[in-house]
């Protein structure tokens, strides 16, 4: 995450101080990223990134249980691509290609529930101009399918993909995920997977398009601050018009 949020400008981080850090929360979409001393970061700050997921060593649990009124942890498979992937195939009438800009407006009609996958982009236009997507379309231009980037690192990209309901366990997730992965190699970076522990379905389609487990970490969703510290929270910078926000500054606690 901390290099995509350096590279795409998108999202921000929290620092106790502009030079040499002691801490950081770096956040983006619904996701946190801490690390440091906990020490060094006040309950009433954190408290301004709550609704989310974090990814964080244990020794920031008690901090995350002084601020949230519920933090439940969850488990999360990280597999790596092994095996070089396949030429895309899809069914006859559907062709598979990366995103260009002007496939926004196709990438804007997702259902609500499924634009989580822009997140990380800034929304669907950020998305289709990111060249890091790839599309699988019925009819020439109705979007059935997506893959993408969700972060970018410097050695890695993670993948993510969905399908809309109606063309489900048609292939179609598995060929955007070759022609994404493909494209990733060539950039001269790993691809790699996330997901739930429990997420058979995902895990499975990771297996197939050549990804293997390496590890499981916990993360922790969160959810409301606790009571006692609503009236304290400050407010995280407004996003502008191009969906990108800046640093903002968290006080210190010894």
């Amino acid at each position: 995450m901390d290099a995509h949020v350096r590279t795409t400008g998108l999202g921000g981080r929290l620092t106790d101080r502009p030079r040499c850090p002691r801490v950081e929360a770096i956040h983006c979409a619904g996701h946190r990223l801490l690390r440091g001393d906990p020490r060094r970061l006040a309950p009433e700050r954190l408290a301004s990134l709550a609704h989310g997921q974090f990814t964080a060593p244990e020794r920031f649990l008690p901090l995350l249980g002084r601020t949230f009124a519920l933090v439940s942890p969850w488990e999360r498979t990280l597999s790596v691509q092994q095996y070089r992937p396949h030429r895309p195939r899809a069914p006859q009438g559907v062709q598979v290609r990366a995103l260009t800009p002007g496939d926004a407006s196709q990438v804007a009609t997702l259902p609500p529930s499924l634009r989580w996958i822009t997140e990380t982009w800034g929304g669907a236009h950020g998305l289709a101009a990111s060249g890091r997507a790839w599309g699988a379309f019925t009819d020439g231009h109705r979007l059935a399918a997506v893959a993408c980037t969700y972060w970018q690192g410097r050695a890695h990209e993670d993948v993510a993909v969905l399908t809309l309901p109606a063309f489900r366990r048609s292939g179609l997730a598995l060929a955007c995920v070759n022609g994404l992965t493909l494209a990733i190699r060539a950039r001269g970076r790993v691809p790699t997977w996330s997901a739930p522990r429990s997420n058979e379905a995902s895990l499975a389609l990771a297996r197939t398009a050549g990804f293997r487990p390496v590890r499981t970490e916990v993360c922790y969703y969160v959810g409301q601050p606790r009571e006692t510290l609503l009236p304290k929270i400050p407010q995280l910078p407004q996003q502008s018009a191009s969906g990108r926000q800046q640093a903002f500054m968290i006080g210190s606690r010894a």
